[in-house]
């Protein structure tokens, strides 16, 4: 990392940047005045016995924990790495100087660069703030989702620790001298949109690659990209350009296997098999090439590589040999996670077959050479990624059609066959009618009614009506004008009466300037080919409700939906980080001797917190269980004050599956099993109120069955039948932050 001079002589490390820093700050169990001493003695004891697998014991505890949960609560806080086979954890040189110095202002310094909100913290402190006030301004100004004080009072406590903060009896937290000079020493800092750091340097500019690099880039066929290795393969020290130029310059002046594999197994505290397995690997890539007959050095465009030392000529080499490495970077224009990723290049690309771990090893190294950027469980590329995805010969895309059937009516079989379709359709120049059909189809998976509402503009343009069932008694009708045409050619319709519509949506290939004063009208919102096909494919993986629908369909930012996405994907994420924490203490020999295998909530959080960059919250964690509890899934039961597992992920998982194909087979009149019409009770004219879940006649709008399940995960005793207590439903109602008694409602009819 780059250091910066300061006044007595020591160099701080230079932040990261604002997206790769860590949301979450490093636990450390006792009081303020133990936190350094307690650091102290897990540094020193890591550096002394750096194996994962083993146990360690905190200066005045009673018993030892296991390690690898010390470094979950410790986090990416810049103090240690991971590394080799078995799993060791190394001192960073930063630790190593701070061990041997005890310079607890180089330690704030450390964690200021490597997690988000310290130096900021101590920064906007001012003259005094409560840690309400604090937690605001970090919501307010950093973009930091945080719903609990819990991360405000970590990284009060550590500047408190390290002598740059004092707590007062009126409740505020107060800089001292030495907390006001270290923010001096501080780079400016100038939070950007979502509390981004934009950064003050020079615009990116990508570097030229070397002469027989270009060359070849410039070369390559498309058979030749087809046929690249799917899996990237071991390698010692990890793909990383640290690593992989170590490797490869040991080779570059010529070295037998033997040679090569005692390097390797010296160098990163490798087994000998694993470093002849790196060595295959780096064959495999190119990076390495055989001279003799057991003699290997680095190939020509490797060796331009270690003269140039730029990161992009690394991942241009690796694009020549590894399968859509250069079109994983391509597909993160937008924010991902790795199950999303992956489908979406499994429909750009069907032939490529990478799998998830295939798509997880690409996304690592390129966050490790620069090229993209984690926010939290997600992944977008950065400037100088963008520049590159740009710049490199990609593989062609691929969309598979059906000879026997025109692809204008071929039906989506899947959701990312349905938005492959919506972005191929867009760019088809025969004609508007396949590019409607794609966005119909794409409404009605997200949940609309659609029907015709005649053109908008003939021949380029058609309209539709898409009506969103919010309530028994409210729809929301949205007029949809869908153009093939991005030069213009489509007069935007007003609101007509007729339709009882109130919006109106322009859907077009592309966003185009012409139609950027149509954003003006409040009454118009303009939405991109590229964007619905991502609706779709995020709806696959978490379904929004008919009002989140809505706003994709009205709001006039990005912003609003990713809000409403982002909360539906951490309440999936929630349930499977509960369901893994269950099922892996279920599984581990310790925890079924001290607990049975059962955990509270307190245990979900510790082992859960470091999967997210913002950890689950109680009542996240409290609902998962809920729903996992519930009698339709049966997957946890009470064990004293904790909660043990009680079937498998995957059964859980089939017991959700049957669910949904239940529920589909008796509202759509399909039975999934057989894909044959069932008959279906009819719906009343005011919605489709048969398909509501039976309510507690004392609590009109209150699922019983939700209740009882609540009540259980509250360790509560509730009968499985009859009429539910009141003082039960105004626990659970306030529980979910709902009035203690429901506001009496008018007659529907």
């Amino acid at each position: 990392m780059r250091q910066v001079p300061a006044p007595d002589g020591a160099d701080l490390p230079v932040p990261l940047p604002w997206a790769t820093r860590a949301g979450t700050a490093p636990y450390v169990p006792g009081h303020v005045s133990e936190l350094i001493a307690n650091l102290m003695a897990l540094l020193r004891g890591i550096d002394a016995e750096p194996l994962v697998d083993r146990s360690f014991t905190w200066p005045g505890a009673d018993s030892p924990v296991p390690l690898r949960q010390v470094l979950h609560s410790l986090g990416s806080c810049g103090l240690f790495t991971r590394e080799g086979r078995p799993a060791r954890v190394r001192l960073t040189r930063e630790a190593r100087h701070f061990l041997a110095s005890g310079d607890t202002t180089y330690l704030i310094a450390v964690l200021h660069a490597h997690v988000r909100f310290v130096g900021e913290a101590l920064d906007a402190l001012g003259t005094g703030l409560t840690h309400e006030e604090l937690h605001r301004i970090a919501v307010d100004r950093y973009g930091l989702a945080w719903t609990s004080l819990d991360q405000v009072r970590r990284r009060v406590h550590w500047l408190r620790a390290t002598g740059m903060a004092e707590y007062w009896s009126n409740g505020m937290i107060v800089p001292t001298a030495r907390g006001r000079a270290f923010v001096a020493r501080l780079p400016p800092v100038h939070p950007g949109p979502g509390g981004i750091h934009p950064g003050d340097g020079p615009p990116v500019t990508l570097p030229e690659p070397p002469r027989l690099l270009a060359e070849r880039l410039a070369q390559v066929t498309e058979g030749e990209l087809r046929a690249r290795r799917r899996v990237l393969g071991y390698i010692a020290g990890g793909a990383n350009p640290t690593a992989l130029s170590r490797l490869v310059d040991a080779a570059a002046a010529g070295v037998t296997r033997g040679e090569f594999v005692r390097f390797s197994a010296q160098a990163f505290d490798v087994a000998p098999s694993s470093a002849e397995q790196s060595l295959n690997t780096l064959l495999g890539l190119g990076l390495l090439v055989q001279i003799g007959p057991d003699r290997f050095t680095a190939g020509p465009l490797a060796a331009e590589w270690l003269h140039s030392g730029q990161v992009a000529d690394l991942v241009r080499h690796l694009h020549l040999g590894l399968a859509l490495l250069g079109e994983t970077l391509d597909a993160l224009a937008d924010a991902h996670d790795s199950a999303t990723l992956t489908r979406i290049l499994s429909e750009r690309y069907p032939d490529g077959r990478l799998t998830r771990k295939d798509v997880t090893a690409r996304v690592a190294l390129l966050v490790d050479t620069g090229l993209a950027e984690r926010i939290g469980a997600r992944t977008r590329r950065t400037p100088l990624g963008t520049a590159l995805a740009g710049a490199l010969p990609l593989q062609r895309r691929d969309t598979p059609r059906e000879e026997a059937t025109p692809a204008e009516q071929r039906p989506a079989t899947s959701p990312e066959r349905l938005a492959a379709e919506v972005v191929d359709a867009a760019g088809d120049g025969a004609g508007p009618r396949r590019f409607v059909r794609a966005v119909a189809e794409a409404l009605r998976f997200l949940g609309a009614d659609v029907e015709p509402a005649g053109s908008f503009g003939e021949p380029s343009g058609a309209g539709l009506v898409a009506t969103l069932w919010l309530s028994p008694r409210t729809r929301r009708r949205i007029a949809v004008a869908v153009t093939a045409d991005t030069a213009g050619g489509v007069e935007l319709p007003q609101p007509r009466a007729g339709h009882e519509t109130d919006q109106t949506v322009l859907v077009a290939p592309r966003l185009a300037p012409w139609m950027l004063p149509a954003t003006d009208r409040e009454d118009v919102t303009v939405l991109g080919a590229e964007q619905l096909a991502e609706a779709v494919v995020r709806h696959s993986a978490a379904p929004l409700g008919p009002p989140e629908v809505v706003a994709l369909l009205t709001a006039a930012h990005a912003g609003t939906l990713a809000r409403h996405w982002d909360a539906a994907e951490r309440r999936v994420q929630a349930v499977a980080l509960v369901a893994a924490a269950l099922w892996k203490s279920a599984n581990d020999p310790d925890e079924i001797e001290f607990s049975a295998g059962a955990l509270d909530v307190g245990d979900i959080w510790r082992e859960t917190k470091a999967s997210l960059g913002e950890p689950l919250g109680k009542k996240e964690i409290e609902e998962a269980l809920a729903l996992l509890g519930s009698p339709g899934i049966a997957a946890v039961t009470r064990h004293g004050t904790g909660h043990a597992i009680a079937v498998p992920p995957r059964t859980i998982a089939a017991r959700l599956r049957s669910l949904a194909d239940a529920l589909d087979a008796r509202t759509t009149g399909t039975d999934p099993r057989r894909g044959t019409p069932e008959p279906v009770p009819p719906a009343s004219s005011g919605g489709p109120l048969g398909a509501l879940p039976e309510k507690n006649p004392s609590s009109p709008g209150i699922d019983a069955a939700h209740v009882r399940a609540w009540a259980q995960a509250e360790g509560r005793r509730i009968s499985d039948r009859g009429r539910l207590p009141r003082s039960l439903i105004r626990d659970y109602r306030r529980a979910h932050g709902l009035p203690a008694d429901p506001p009496r409602l008018p007659p529907l009819f």
